[in-house]
């Protein structure tokens, strides 16, 4: 299963951010578990790289970068993708460029804490929570 993750799922791990923290590293673990490094939309790395700026001194966000680089694959975005995202019914443009990027790198499903955000996109979209229950589940029977 391919799987494209949010940037708020991202913030929540490197960010240490709390309640979410256990959640989304639960769920990227659940995505190794399947050998494939879930994929983060190519938009989001200088999004990550300026929302740790602020909250990171600089040798932190050089880390939380240097581990976001080793852990997801980048999913291109470019004027396909922009163009696809315009077209969806989607309230935030931002998720709408995810979906975009998520569909055109193949992606089953998009792991976020906003997956209501995702309804008018061509991606289901699941908690992190819920990833892991689902991954498990799958696993499980097989």
């Amino acid at each position: 299963m391919k799987v494209m993750f949010d940037i708020n799922v991202v913030l929540d791990i490197v960010g240490n951010r709390e309640p979410f923290r256990e959640a989304s590293e639960a769920a990227y673990f659940s995505a190794l578990e399947h050998g494939e490094k879930p994929c983060l939309s190519a938009h989001a790395y200088p999004t990550l790289y300026y929302l740790l700026g602020a909250a990171a001194t600089r040798r932190q966000r050089s880390a939380a970068m240097d581990w976001i680089f080793d852990s997801f694959s980048p999913a291109s975005v470019t004027a396909v993708e922009l163009t696809a995202a315009r077209g969806y019914r989607m309230p935030d443009f931002e998720d709408a460029i995810v979906a975009a990027a998520a569909n055109s790198s193949a992606c089953d499903l998009i792991v976020t804490r906003n997956a209501n955000h995702f309804a008018g996109g061509p991606v289901k979209a699941v908690s992190p929570s819920e990833f892991t229950r689902l991954f498990k589940s799958t696993h499980s029977t097989k």
